[in-house]
């Protein structure tokens, strides 16, 4: 029967369908982060433009800080936005778990461990440097 053509009832089982795959499994797990991270680079680029073309450059206390942020942003968003492409082509827990990660992969372990500490390093400095401006 088809589904849209009747109510359905919440205790029906057959008007629910299981998701068929789980999100790191899809395609989108890899690229809504490619997507994100890359506007991520490009925004925190304008910012270092803007800073640097204005007349105070980085003798203001704010635009060291601002300048700052938008470095370590630049380097968290591109590991962010290599997603999967640094990750190992094996990896023997995906067979453990039983799941597989979307994704081209390239890497080896330490292209994962840079990704890994890029993305802790960035991310954990814009962090710190937007606390700042508090």
């Amino acid at each position: 029967m088809n589904n849209s053509s009747r109510d359905c009832d919440t205790n029906d089982p057959e008007c629910f369908s299981a998701p068929t795959a789980v999100p790191w499994e899809t395609d989108y797990a890899a690229l809504v982060p490619r997507f994100t991270g890359g506007l991520s680079v490009i925004s925190s680029t304008l910012i270092i433009y803007v800073i640097l073309r204005s007349e105070t450059r980085l003798s203001s206390i704010y635009h060291r800080i601002m300048f700052g942020m938008s470095l370590a942003d630049i380097c968290g968003s591109i590991a962010m936005a290599l997603t999967s492409l640094p990750m190992p082509s094996y990896m023997p827990k995906e067979e453990i778990f039983g799941y597989k990660w979307a994704g081209t992969r390239l890497g080896n372990e330490y292209t994962c461990d840079a990704q890994g500490f890029f993305v802790s390093f960035g991310m954990g400095c814009m962090f710190n440097y937007n606390a700042m401006l508090c």
